[in-house]
């Protein structure tokens, strides 16, 4: 049963003041004393992964026996949504004390004037985000969770400090709101004490985007996925289920054409890039410290699909950074955050080949499993790989799956994708790095070892260089370009599926669920969206550029975003940009949901 809606109202009613400050300055202090990094192994992140009996021989060879186990059931989603109301006078009184304190205040409170101005600013853009999604995705989705504040102007407007809890009165509720019984039963406004993990609330209240993103994961629902927007992000076309997360090839990705690889601790001067820019540099050094350095693009600027499990395991893996990000009220203020979408997108594709290494170095060639490979167990290896460069060299060897993405959907009874058409790459093709790559030069000696190839580099004495563990470590973290290359030589053996990396299927049972279990945790599609991103800046740009395209030409979009990035307050010219979208979001979908009061 989902008690949601009963818990919101309990907890919201025994909560009835902010944290006090002195928890916030301890629990910011606390951080201090944990690692920026732990490692979470497959056996502890997989235990709440179940499997049904078909994941195997879906992983292993591609194959899908729909007269053994039937067809499979669409999957739900919720919608989830971080929102605020800039212009409502409580948030905006609740928010000051809290402003005028900031390390990010001024003397001269250029920043307390300015930062309102588009962070903040409310378009009405969640009402019509709402309306795209009952038009074009109500047969996905579960539920549409709506993240807020809370306020509380009592105690507070006119007080110039947070030292003391002020009392919270409310929690922001968009107005056109039907606050009916249908409406609840879908609709869930949820205030951030009721998602924020306890060790965290302390921090609260939060301005930051980042940071609610940060809790995500922790909102209560009956399913695991769910599809995170802000409240600019629109649908422009009916979705299927599969445009977002399918059962047989996971959730779905797009990443921009550039990326970040932070070799070495960000600077004070990386603080003060950009954007988003800052937080995307801080992360890829994070990653770049669990999983070893590489580029790794940055993910597009729309929805993300996501799991609740995966994105907690990828966030607490980084205990530090997580608390701190969580203690963060306004965007900047400590100069570095977690990027949520960035991390949880490459922890998930990074923790797919890092089960593929395990699986394949420490279990499957370990045949004795006494956590070494000696002469004959390398010899099987040096095999596995001759065999594989035989076969890459010719490019239509082995099938490519996400060129047969809406075939499989199809044949196993799920609606094929209707948006998200251009798919480049599946976790079914082996892990994503190995896309474009070139392993022309591949080397064992290199890679896995110093005489690796040879009976005489061991024969007399155990070698340390060739325990399972330092061979993983080697190619997992140290030289993950050797890591990419055995992987791919690996599957080379077999036309398709995964078979050649995993434990032996009849030798190794317990291992062998393991490794499928992580795999059906780690799967994931790479699509190039259908999608269009815009910073609006004034009314003739909207004009021109969106309602002349959407609206008189008629050219669909599958996703659509809208970042406010005015720079003006001047009445007039704000007045007449709120018409153009009001009448941009009128033309897309002038039919009211059923979750708005009727006018």
């Amino acid at each position: 049963m989902d008690n949601t809606k009963e818990k919101n109202s309990e907890s919201l009613a025994l909560r009835t003041t902010f944290p006090d400050y002195s928890e916030f300055v301890a629990l910011n202090s606390m951080s201090g004393s944990l690692p920026d990094v732990i490692y979470i192994p497959f056996e502890a992140a997989t235990a709440d992964v179940t499997l049904t009996g078909w994941e195997d021989e879906w992983f292993s060879n591609a194959k899908f026996n729909v007269g053994k186990w039937g067809n499979l059931s669409e999957p739900k989603m919720d919608f989830v949504y971080t929102w605020v109301n800039g212009s409502d006078k409580a948030f905006t009184d609740t928010m000051y004390p809290y402003e005028v304190n900031s390390t990010l205040n001024d003397p001269e409170g250029k920043w307390l004037q300015s930062h309102r101005m588009n962070r903040y600013r409310d378009w009405d853009e969640l009402r019509y985000s709402i309306r795209t999604v009952e038009k074009y995705a109500q047969n996905i989705r579960n539920k549409i969770q709506i993240l807020v504040n809370s306020v509380g102007t009592e105690g507070i407007a006119n007080k110039a400090s947070p030292q003391a809890p002020a009392k919270i009165t409310g929690r922001q509720t968009p107005l056109w709101l039907n606050n009916n019984e249908s409406t609840n039963d879908i609709v869930q406004i949820i205030p951030h004490e009721d998602f924020f993990d306890e060790s965290a609330r302390a921090c609260l209240p939060t301005f930051n985007s980042l940071t609610i993103e940060n809790q995500i994961f922790n909102t209560k629902s009956t399913v695991d996925r769910f599809f995170a927007l802000s409240d600019d992000m629109l649908l422009g076309k009916p979705h299927a289920a599969s445009d977002l997360y399918s059962p047989l090839f996971g959730p779905t990705m797009g990443f921009k054409n550039k990326g970040f690889n932070t070799r070495n601790a960000p600077t004070e001067e990386d603080s003060h890039r950009f954007g988003e820019r800052p937080y995307h540099i801080y992360t890829s050094w994070l990653l770049n410290r669990r999983f070893g350095e590489r580029h790794r693009d940055g993910q597009v600027h729309f929805g993300h699909s996501m799991g609740r499990s995966v994105t907690r395991e990828a966030i607490q893996s980084f205990p530090r950074p997580a608390l701190q990000s969580a203690c963060q009220r306004f965007r900047g203020q400590a100069g570095f955050q977690l990027a949520t979408w960035f991390a949880t997108f490459h922890y998930t594709i990074e923790r797919h080949r890092e089960v593929l290494l395990w699986s394949y170095i420490t279990q499957r060639s370990d045949t004795n499993q006494d956590g070494y490979l000696d002469w004959n167990e390398r010899k099987a290896v040096i095999a596995d790989l001759q065999e594989g460069v035989s076969n890459e060299g010719n490019t239509t060897f082995r099938t490519r799956q996400f060129y047969r993405v809406a075939k499989s959907l199809e044949a196993v009874g799920l609606e094929a994708p209707k948006v998200n058409l251009d798919i480049l790459w599946t976790s079914l093709d082996g892990p994503s790095s190995i896309r474009r790559l070139k392993c022309h030069n591949f080397n064992v000696t290199d890679c896995l070892g110093p005489g690796f190839s040879t009976e005489s580099s061991d024969k007399y004495y155990t070698s340390p260089m060739f325990s399972t563990e330092a061979i993983f470590h080697r190619v997992a973290q140290e030289k993950p370009e050797c890591g990419d290359c055995l992987l791919k030589l690996i599957l080379y053996r077999a036309k398709k599926g995964l078979e050649p990396l995993l434990p032996h299927k009849d030798l190794q049972v317990e291992a062998r669920e393991t490794v499928v279990k992580a795999l059906v945790r780690y799967q994931y599609t790479i699509v190039e969206p259908d999608a269009l991103f815009l910073m609006v800046t004034d009314a003739e740009q909207v004009e021109h550029v969106l309602t002349k395209r959407l609206l008189q030409e008629k050219r669909e979009v599958g996703q659509l975003c809208l970042n406010d990035d005015i720079t003006t307050e001047e009445g007039y010219f704000v007045e007449r940009l709120r018409e153009k979208i009001y009448g941009l979001f009128q033309g897309l979908v002038p039919e009211q949901s059923q979750f708005e009061w009727r006018m």
